[in-house]
């Protein structure tokens, strides 16, 4: 589960930064189709996998910030790790 979260957050984040560069560049319709629904699955995998893995509120709400959710659940279950 850990490595689907780490995933999807890598996804989520390259993802948002694709769809920014291509809306204030070229606006590219293909790379906003593809994109789009890219980052959306991505985002909604980072609060499903969230919402399974941890019972911690204030890692919950972190993943449900948009863009870099994913990337602020994974750095605080990496630091409050039961094995800590």
């Amino acid at each position: 589960m850990e490595r689907t979260l780490r995933a999807a957050a890598a996804v989520e984040a390259v993802s948002l930064v694709i769809l920014l560069v291509n809306v204030f560049t070229v606006h590219n319709e293909a790379i906003t189709s593809l994109g789009g629904p890219l980052h959306g699955s991505a985002y909604l995998t980072v609060i499903v996998t969230t919402l399974l893995l941890t019972p911690a509120a204030g890692t919950r709400r972190r993943a449900a910030v948009p863009g870099i959710g994913g990337l602020l659940a994974v750095r605080r279950l990496r630091r409050h790790s039961p094995g800590d």
